[in-house]
């Protein structure tokens, strides 16, 4: 029992290690495939990725976004168009 804790322990460890399952790489993963769609979108992340990973509001609007709803993937560019246009 305890080498199958170790294992699945060492197995987590790993993954987290990697990136994978971190907020950050979450929200990455949303913004690129959301950018196949809004293009723009992606060069508002990389341009302002700092503030998408740290601020609650902005990471926390990417972390809920459904990218299967056409209604909230609009309101999502345009809020981002809204908060960063003056950034670009």
């Amino acid at each position: 029992m305890i080498m199958f804790e170790l294992a699945i322990e060492l197995l987590f460890t790993l993954y987290t290690s990697l990136g994978f399952g971190t907020k950050e790489y979450k929200i990455e993963t949303k913004m690129e495939k959301l950018s196949k769609e809004y293009p723009e979108i992606l060069h508002y992340y990389q341009q302002n990725q700092r503030i998408f990973e740290t601020d609650d509001t902005v990471g926390g609007l990417v972390l809920s976004l459904n990218l299967k709803s056409e209604v909230e993937k609009k309101n999502f560019v345009s809020v981002i168009h809204q908060r960063f246009i003056d950034t670009v």
